[in-house]
């Protein structure tokens, strides 16, 4: 059988379409798959023994920054907040981990362990707009309508798994 130009043609013209098909699918699939950073760091381990006390150190987890605190031996909270959602979910652990951004628009608070403005005690505080929050995330005053959220977790040792069920068993 002999193949004319017509049908030459014909071949080289629908591959062009599936090759622009193609063109168009890739990006959009790449789009909707998760990121080669975010699986990555599905579980990152933070070792809670060489943060001080009162402080606080900042992870990456899952592309997002993450605050693990660390708070004194029998810390004693002398605030008040709107709610205290991350207070009782976190009761009893002197370490644990809290997504670092404002569930206002987004900003990174900053750990303030001497206070802030009107509140002498530990607070994590929002720049953008004054957001406060307690040590556990909880809202205090300004706009952030929710506590930071908390991601899942578990203590194993001296060591803080972040993103394996615990005593904080799914992203709250």
């Amino acid at each position: 059988m002999e193949t004319s130009r017509r049908d030459l043609l014909g071949l080289a013209i629908g591959g062009l379409g599936v090759v622009g098909v193609l063109g168009v699918l890739y990006p959009i699939v790449k789009t909707l798959a998760p990121s080669a950073a975010s699986l990555a760091g599905a579980i990152v381990e933070v070792d809670v023994a060489s943060i001080p006390e009162g402080q606080v150190r900042v992870v990456s987890w899952k592309g997002k920054p993450v605050f693990v605190v660390k708070l004194p031996q029998g810390f004693q909270w002398t605030g008040k907040a709107k709610e205290d959602k991350n207070a009782k979910l976190l009761q009893g652990q002197d370490a644990y981990a809290l997504i670092a951004v404002c569930t206002h628009l987004g900003c990174v608070p900053l750990w303030k362990p001497q206070g802030e403005a009107e509140f002498n005690y530990p607070v994590f505080h929002c720049p953008c707009h004054g957001g406060f929050y307690s040590p556990w995330g909880d809202n205090i005053a300004g706009p952030p309508p929710r506590p930071l959220h908390v991601p899942p977790q578990k203590r194993d040792g001296s060591k803080l798994v972040i993103g394996e069920p615990g005593f904080v068993k799914e992203l709250t």
